[in-house]
């Protein structure tokens, strides 16, 4: 069996080739396993690979799974902008040019279905931005200075009442902090996420941000995974749920540009956007690095 697959920087700076975070899509993945698309995500070791099992040229419209390389994700807002530049050139070969015209191959907006749902995806002057869904939000039950022990800060760092447990397709610990100095200085305790963060699931995920001016914002997500720690580049999932924790402190019609990524060597720029009647949009450039093909024998 041969698969063909690309490769794709998501949330990337323009003029910085290796910004943003890489993305694998397999855009043929139909006759693929559950169980084989996880030992290809496996092999890849990417924070995320997805599989494109179905396209509906009628209705721009794709099926799609995203994989860690440990497990499915319902939702993942890289790869939900990646692949959909994918789905967006398959849907355009499979158009004939006498419908769309010289644009035959740049529809401006596609659908995915996940299992978090349908989001709808659209192409916004240079880049790709998605439409989250509805937040709903709980509250942890870790205090404090629970929180700032995990995190490696002093409890002052952390601001008070500013934790809420969003998700607008997948469930995170989303921390205001008081400075980006406090974010840059996060060095999380990965017992102690699985102690104090539980509640947010069996792989905690806590998202920590801090305004550095009106409208611009630096954050860092981290993730438990086993006995390790990482720590993501560019998480879409994240600062949809961070549009839900400001929708949650009655706060609309914002536009913030979002910087996470350059403690990795990975800087990446998103932009969160939250309407006047609460919907929650992130958008992001997303540029193709490679294409390749996968040989199964």
């Amino acid at each position: 069996m041969d698969l063909p697959f690309r490769l794709l920087n998501v949330f990337g700076i323009e003029g910085d080739p290796f910004s943003g975070n890489p993305l694998a899509v397999f855009p043929d993945a139909a006759e693929l396993s559950g169980a084989q698309m996880q030992s290809w995500a496996r092999q890849l070791n990417l924070s995320e690979t997805t599989f494109v099992t179905a396209v509906d040229r009628d209705t721009r419209s794709a099926q799609v799974r995203i994989f860690t390389p440990s497990y499915e994700m319902p939702f993942a807002g890289h790869p939900t902008l990646g692949t959909a530049h994918v789905v967006a050139g398959l849907i355009g070969s499979l158009v004939d040019s006498s419908e769309l015209g010289s644009r035959a191959a740049l529809p401006d907006a596609v659908s995915l279905s996940m299992p978090a749902g349908r989001i709808p995806v659209r192409r916004v002057d240079q880049t790709w931005r998605l439409s989250a869904g509805t937040p709903s939000f709980r509250s942890p039950s870790v205090t404090r200075d629970e929180l700032a022990r995990t995190l490696g800060l002093p409890v002052e760092a952390v601001a008070a009442g500013g934790t809420r447990l969003v998700n607008v397709g997948v469930e995170q610990a989303i921390v205001r902090l008081e400075s980006a100095e406090a974010v840059r200085a996060c060095s999380p305790d990965v017992s102690l996420m699985y102690q104090h963060l539980g509640d947010v699931g069996p792989a905690p995920h806590v998202y920590v941000w801090a305004y550095t001016g009106e409208a611009t914002v630096e954050a860092r997500l981290f993730a438990a995974s086993g006995g390790s720690l990482d720590e993501d580049p560019a998480t879409g999932s994240a600062c949809s749920n961070l549009g839900g924790w400001l929708v949650g402190e009655g706060v609309s019609g914002i536009r913030l540009e979002v910087s996470q990524g350059a403690a990795v060597g990975r800087p990446s720029r998103l932009i969160l956007t939250v309407d006047d009647d609460g919907g929650i949009h992130v958008a992001g450039r997303v540029v193709e690095v490679g294409s390749g093909t996968m040989h199964v024998r």
